[in-house]
């Protein structure tokens, strides 16, 4: 996967890498695996995720690592080809060579992630804003993830992204992130939730929970029109930088808020974000990352973008059904430990929260190994 181009043609990470690290490709000129082996390997994630909830203790989990996790997406997506192009560890731009252990991208940016994920937290809780972990770092991850992937995915990490250092790429756009996600927070308020009225609550106009959904459904149609999934940012990357990026901005989070609002006249509110929005993100994710668009990579955008997006949404429906049996076990362990998550919540963590970041962990950390590597994806059109 990798970063969009200058708003003309397409992807432009491949000449990149092709560039800056010189064999890179060589590595993914192995046999393309087949669908079934990609299915085999999605279903290798999906168990390790279940026995990663089922046997970590509930309350550590979702009061701790949960909440800590969104730190774990965000520095996922900052050292990917998306903002630092790999760097330090990872190809295209990072130290790895092709000839080159897997182990060493993959443990070394695995590592990386995870002081990332201690020092965040602790960062937040101790010195700004100066939040407990739980519950209000679910509401504070939220817009961070939120803004990593609209950065990424959105605006292709501009300005910085091609025109510095893969460096000043991945700490000037993490440091971007973090800056945008604290304006953000402080449109949140904290009625209605058990902390209502703390000292660090906002005091915004956005209650924080219906915040939570609303930017759930934006991360839908951020990676809708995301620069790697799905519409692959048609038609916006026709308008150039940064052009393109404002309408695109602008249609994700007015097709988010119709989405949220629209959906809550008729159907609850977790169920809304978590059931129907986690799905079509997860759905979107294995689709485009795991799957590789199939079997529509043959067209060109739009029309392999619609054929996505409509198989994307059938899916959905078919990983809620599949995981109201799944996350049974796990739902009955949380309501057990009076947490308060119901079956929509643990399904879409479940989702994104192990599935999604775990494979994309060893996609671009790992390089897929034993499987070929996973190459850049293909020009819109």
């Amino acid at each position: 996967m990798n970063a969009m181009n200058d708003g003309q043609h397409g992807v432009t990470m491949e000449e990149l890498a092709q560039n800056e690290l010189a064999g890179v490709g060589a590595c993914t000129t192995a046999a393309v695996p087949g669908i079934a082996q990609l299915g085999l390997y999605l279903l290798v994630f999906m168990a390790i995720s279940w026995a990663m909830m089922f046997f970590i203790p509930t309350a550590f989990l979702f009061t701790v690592i949960l909440p800590a996790s969104f730190y774990l997406l965000y520095s996922l997506v900052v050292f990917s080809p998306l903002v630092s192009g790999g760097w330090p560890f990872a190809p295209p731009l990072g130290s790895w060579r092709p000839g080159q252990s897997y182990w060493k991208p993959g443990l070394a940016t695995t590592a990386l992630l995870v002081v990332v994920s201690f020092a965040g937290p602790l960062f937040t809780s101790t010195i700004y804003p100066r939040i407990p972990l739980f519950p209000v770092g679910f509401w504070w991850g939220i817009i961070l993830f939120t803004v990593t992937l609209w950065y990424s995915m959105v605006w292709n990490g501009w300005p910085l992204n091609q025109k510095c250092s893969p460096a000043v790429r991945g700490i000037g756009g993490g440091l971007i992130i973090l800056l945008i996600t604290a304006l953000l927070w402080q449109l949140v308020n904290l009625s209605g939730t058990p902390v209502a009225g703390a000292t660090y609550d906002p005091a915004g106009p956005f209650q924080a929970e219906w915040f939570f959904g609303l930017l759930v459904w934006i991360i839908v149609w951020i990676q809708a029109f995301s620069n790697v999934l799905t519409f692959q940012q048609w038609p916006f990357y026709k308008l150039g930088q940064p052009w393109g990026q404002v309408a695109n901005t602008v249609m994700c989070i007015v097709l988010g808020w119709l989405c949220w609002t629209i959906s809550l006249k008729f159907m609850s509110p977790t169920f809304s974000f978590a059931a129907v929005a986690g799905s079509i993100i997860g759905m979107q994710n294995f689709h485009g990352a795991i799957f590789g668009y199939y079997p529509f990579l043959k067209y060109k955008q739009p029309k392999r973008g619609i054929c996505n997006f409509l198989t994307e949404i059938a899916l959905a429906f078919v990983w809620i059904a599949l995981l109201r049996v799944l996350m049974q076990p796990i739902a009955a362990k949380v309501q057990a430990a009076g947490l308060p998550f119901d079956i929509n919540v643990v399904s879409v963590l479940y989702t994104l929260h192990f599935i999604a970041l775990l494979t994309l962990i060893h996609n671009f950390y790992f390089l897929r190994a034993p499987l070929p590597p996973s190459g850049p994806p293909p020009a819109p059109e």
